[in-house]
């Protein structure tokens, strides 16, 4: 079948869109919602995504981690090679494990969309940038984990993929044409602000004696600095809440340096995969080649010398410093120990996350939940949700409902509405919203995520079902008691907040694109059978009907009680006792 041939706009980047031409978009990311003036009525047309398919879409997720798990070993010996190391696969696991993990991830979804566009035989020509840009190799992960959303790098991304593949016929524009450039460092800003005292705690745990912190080392757990403070004292530490950060200074890229980076070619190899070993010289942050030397340098400095525990949440994926220093007291014995954060996790069908943080971890610690033939996995009371204790509902407040928002972008990260699917769950918002009764209608507050991937806010004011939206900074614990109940319309850290809480709440989302494990299933089918879980909108607005005028009653009863009690146990898991609980588990490795 033959097709009337378009100029294919890869991102929302209007410099690289030809408006002399008809326009094929690539995916829904390329049309933002506040700029629909722009776009609107151009004769275009929007290829649906491929990840709708999600079956597919898990099974790539199995395949990019097969091809991480090749390309990790080749380019360790690569690192080492450069470096003049001799370390093992696991510390670059720990140290270069969470970039490659992602790009690898973020990489094959970009060839797919362009592998999709061209099987439409609908795209005529493009125009892509002709060479990486500088800006775009980024020193750190965590300045990649900001961009890898953003227009601009998608656009050098999706340029990369279409030069390499040859798969579309291809135009090179003079000139940048980026606009994001700084973006990073006003976020970085913005984040390092912080309080003279904690900027003092952070300085002063640089000249506590090491003999002081042998046992067990915490960085960025996300225990609550008192509470961290008494564990700390228990297992008869001196007390250290925060650890410094390390700054990473701006270096010149080496590309002699990169190009010493060979990554050989498997014969088997897709093309794809050929693509990927192609970028990652191109593309692995500076502080991995470049600044390596000098970090490492101060990451030894700044913290302790030897330590028998190390105890993180985040640390192992945001902290180059950490990261780059864990590895060599792992590699001297240390034990590392990573803790849940937040929802989400353990009940997934895939995710990269928990996948990595079990695969480098010596222990894992849940929130109750545990890992088939993974004995590493431990079950412990949650510290973030113990140190919230119950809270009480004002039974004339109003009903909150709690949503979320993804990125334009996917990631891959985990099972989620991400990326253009997140318009799906947009969508069951509004039948749900369509289907509660007037007088519910009345008390409805839609609390938005703090990122609006998909500019929700707009989309609302635009929207004929149009709900009271707040605009506030309150906490979430702080809405919840002015209200009667919570409605949460995705699975992460809220509902088990309030589950642990013990506060009304009734919970909706696909689970087509909510895909859960096997061993969480059951867990969740229970919810669904006493009816706090509903899969449809309708179901959730007709219970929520039913109920409004005094949540608390039907969330009470003998029955709702057991079931919320059951899946805490397994996945919200409190204690009043958790940190004698903790400091026993963390001191058995110290032996």
């Amino acid at each position: 079948m033959s097709y009337k041939k378009m100029f294919l706009v890869t991102t929302a980047n209007q410099k690289f869109w030809n408006f002399d031409e008809p326009i094929i978009f690539l995916g829904e990311w390329c049309k933002i919602y506040s700029q629909r003036h722009a776009w609107s009525k151009l004769s275009s047309e929007t290829l649906s995504y491929y990840g709708l398919d999600r079956r597919k879409f898990y099974q790539d997720y199995i395949y990019s981690m097969k091809i991480y798990e090749r390309l990790l070993v080749h380019l360790s010996k690569e690192l080492n090679k450069i470096h003049g190391s001799d370390h093992s696969l696991k510390y670059w696991r720990i140290v270069v494990g969470p970039w490659l993990l992602y790009f690898t991830m973020i990489l094959l979804d970009r060839y797919r969309s362009i592998c999709f566009a061209e099987e439409s035989g609908k795209v005529k020509n493009t125009w892509i940038t002709p060479e990486f840009p500088k800006w775009c190799l980024f020193n750190d992960f965590e300045e990649f984990h900001f961009n890898y959303t953003e227009d601009d790098y998608n656009h050098c991304l999706f340029s990369q993929v279409i030069k390499f593949s040859t798969k579309i016929p291809w135009e090179t524009i003079g000139g940048t044409g980026f606009s994001n450039i700084g973006a990073y460092q006003n976020f970085k800003s913005n984040k390092a602000s912080t309080s003279s005292l904690i900027s003092l705690a952070k300085i002063f745990s640089r000249f506590i004696p090491n003999s002081l912190q042998s046992l067990v080392v915490v960085d960025q757990s996300y225990i609550k600095p008192f509470d961290l403070i008494k564990l700390q004292s228990a297992m008869k530490m001196m007390p250290c809440p925060y650890r410094p950060s390390i700054e990473i200074d701006q270096v010149n890229v080496d590309w002699e340096m990169r190009r010493g980076i060979k990554l050989p070619a498997n014969p088997a190899e897709d093309s794809f995969e050929s693509i990927l070993k192609k970028c990652v010289p191109l593309q692995i942050p500076k502080v991995h080649v470049e600044g390596y030397a000098t970090m490492t340098q101060r990451a030894l400095e700044v913290y302790p010398k030897r330590t028998k525990v190390i105890l993180t949440s985040i640390a192992q994926k945001i902290n180059e410093g950490f990261k780059l220093w864990a590895a060599t007291q792992v590699e001297k014995g240390a034990k590392l120990v990573i803790t849940q954060h937040g929802g989400h996790v353990g009940d997934a069908l895939w995710s990269v996350d928990d996948d990595h943080d079990v695969s480098i971890a010596d222990r894992y610690f849940t929130w109750g939940w545990t890992h088939r033939n993974e004995s590493k996995v431990v079950p412990m009371p949650s510290s973030m949700l113990a140190s919230k204790g119950s809270c009480i509902q004002d039974p004339k407040g109003s009903i909150v409902c709690v949503t979320s928002s993804f990125p334009r972008y996917t990631a891959q990260k985990f099972s989620v509405p991400d990326g253009p699917v997140a318009l799906e769950t947009y969508k069951l918002q509004e039948k749900f919203l369509k289907n509660v009764s007037f007088a519910v209608s009345k008390h409805l507050v839609f609390r938005l995520f703090k990122f609006s991937g998909w500019e929700e806010d707009i989309r609302w004011r635009d929207s004929k079902a149009c709900p009271n939206i707040y605009k506030g900074r309150k906490s979430l614990r702080s809405h919840f008691k002015e209200s009667r109940m919570c409605v949460c319309f995705y699975n992460g850290t809220p509902f088990l907040e309030s589950f642990s809480a013990n506060y009304p709440t009734l919970l909706c989302w696909d689970p087509k694109y909510n895909e859960l494990n096997e061993l969480a299933r059951p867990h969740f089918d229970l919810l669904r059978k006493v009816g706090v879980l509903h899969d449809t909108p309708e179901s959730a607005a007709s219970k929520l009907n039913k109920i409004y005028k005094d949540p608390l009653a039907w969330w009470l009863s003998p029955i709702v009680q057991d079931a919320k009690d059951k899946f805490c146990d397994r996945f919200a898991r409190v204690s009043e006792d958790w940190s004698e609980e903790w400091k026993k588990e963390l001191l058995k490795l110290t032996y």
